[in-house]
């Protein structure tokens, strides 16, 4: 199922509700001229599966997987001149295990494993 954000709402533990019920399913975010600028999936009501967000231009901005509301796998973000900015690695729990960071330029600035 896809909806637009307009048509889901929080309840008070911060779960997304589509027509009265916990969503699964993804939630388009627009801007004001209707382009994609964020699309979010969710089990139940909490950020599950894929997620995306795009620039103005419609160029990526960032992407990655969340499980039970936290990120796990490879997260990537980009500057907006399409340069890869940050390469990041969760666990299952969450826990970050590497981060890369590069300059506007693509020069490395940061190669950091966490101890998990």
């Amino acid at each position: 199922m896809l909806v637009e954000y307009e048509d889901t709402y929080l309840d008070d533990d911060f779960r997304v509700h589509y027509e009265d019920e916990l969503l699964t399913g993804e939630v388009v975010h627009r801007d004001g001229t209707g382009r994609v600028v964020a699309q979010i999936s969710y089990v139940e009501g909490v950020p599950s599966g894929p997620q995306a967000e795009w620039y103005s231009d419609g160029s990526k901005k960032n992407e990655g997987q969340t499980r039970y509301g936290l990120a796990i796998g490879e997260w990537r973000q980009w500057y907006p001149n399409g340069q890869l900015a940050e390469h990041s690695v969760f666990n299952l729990q969450g826990r970050r295990v590497r981060r890369q960071r590069w300059d506007q330029d693509g020069i490395l600035a940061e190669d950091k494993s966490f101890a998990t």
